[in-house]
């Protein structure tokens, strides 16, 4: 049966790998060699004019690392898949090689810190302009910053940490017929609840790090787009050295044969959680696009099939109160990230505060009395609880 046909439950636990030939080893091998063999100038020859595939040089790609390129091909349902150190060498590929001096960016502005950094202080230093458009009106915004030297879109989708939803299928529409490129980055969303080249993206970006490898314990970044797309940004990336080691590949691709299962329960509580905290007195606002009272709730529902495991909340308090808060805590634990089996807690405002303006700030969704959750696998009752002492903190 075509792998493409095949649901993606079937698709996370057996795209892009079989059983070895020889041995029979069911698992993915771990291949350790730097340079790999030719047996003759004539072969080395053909590699070299891309009419034989073979491995040459580990940065350049390795069994392992495509075994599990093709793997995240199949869930995202790309051409290709490429895999990089991190999240954001796969953010920084995809600008260097899609963007050049006199090029335009046109970015919305509820994302990670560091992408909008590196968009607004690092592409400026090589001639390329960035403009940072309202997340909340993306569509009106990203027509109206629209250039005749605009060639690339980039959006979170769903945002953090606001967790704003943006729809892809219209965006794309926009970008498009400006001749420009849409990329997404759908890492809270993993391939389980979005997948935007479905809705007619060209790049799909995931940092491999959250809920693909799934357990805090690995580092790494995806691309997945056509072939045509996707080939200078993996161009590039051999050239700046991003390519990610056969053990982390090993690891990711041990942590996607749970993808399904996590990622349904994280959906399940983070939306139990959500609604509990809406109701409560002690919060002025949770942000998650399962609850219907979010503003793109209808839309979240129409484009994706699951709401994701990360929510945001207000809480009607201020500093020294949020510290009391997180202090109190026990089974959720006080750290960055997402996606992994642990439930952890973290202040964004507090990470930028000395990178950004108070009015950076405030534009970028990281007021004082916000925290943001990524639920894990603990059962929701201890996680209300572990909540409710924090509450009780304040």
């Amino acid at each position: 049966m075509d792998r493409s046909e095949q649901g993606l439950h079937t698709r996370i636990v057996h795209a892009g790998q079989s059983p070895d030939p020889v041995t029979g080893a069911l698992t993915a091998s771990i291949h350790r060699s730097a340079p790999f063999v030719f047996e003759s100038l004539e072969v080395l020859d053909q590699y070299s004019a891309k009419t034989l595939p073979h491995y040459e040089y580990s940065r350049t790609t390795h069994p392992t690392g495509r075994i599990l390129e093709a793997k995240l091909a199949a869930l995202d349902r790309a051409e290709d898949a490429l895999i990089l150190a991190s999240g954001m060498a796969a953010i920084t590929a995809v600008l260097l090689a899609t963007l050049g001096q006199g090029d335009h960016l046109v970015v919305t502005d509820n994302g990670y810190k560091r992408s909008l950094r590196f968009m607004s202080d690092t592409l400026p230093r090589w001639g390329i302009r960035t403009d940072l458009v309202d997340s909340r009106e993306p569509l009106e915004a990203v027509r109206a910053a629209f250039t005749p030297a605009t060639k690339l879109v980039f959006a979170e989708v769903p945002s953090n940490p606001n967790l704003r939803v943006i729809d892809i299928a219209a965006l794309a529409d926009i970008t498009h017929a400006a001749g420009a490129l849409l990329a997404v980055d759908a890492t809270i969303a993993s391939p389980y609840n979005l997948r935007p080249l479905e809705h007619r993206a060209d790049i799909v970006i995931h940092s491999a790090t959250k809920y693909l490898g799934g357990h805090n314990d690995v580092l790494g970044g995806v691309v997945a787009a056509s072939l045509e797309v996707l080939q200078p940004i993996r161009d590039i990336s051999i050239n700046l050295g991003a390519t990610l080691d056969p053990e982390a590949c090993y690891l990711i691709l041990r942590g996607i044969k749970t993808l399904g299962v996590r990622v349904e329960r994280q959906n399940e509580t983070a939306l139990t959680l959500a609604r509990w905290l809406e109701s409560r007195p002690e919060v002025s606002c949770v942000y998650y696009p399962g609850l219907e009272s979010d503003p793109t709730h209808a839309l979240a529902k129409r484009q994706m099939d699951g709401y994701g495991g990360m929510l945001s909340f207000d809480l009607r308090t201020d500093l020294a109160g949020i510290s009391r808060f997180v202090n109190a805590l026990g089974t959720i634990l006080f750290a960055p990230s997402l996606g992994g089996v642990e439930s952890l807690i973290i202040h964004p405002g507090i990470t930028v505060r000395h990178d950004l303006t108070d009015a950076e700030r405030e534009r970028f969704g990281y007021t004082d009395t916000l925290l943001r959750l990524a639920v894990g696998l603990e059962d929701p009752k201890d996680l209300k609880a572990d909540l409710e002492r924090g509450l009780a903190a304040l």
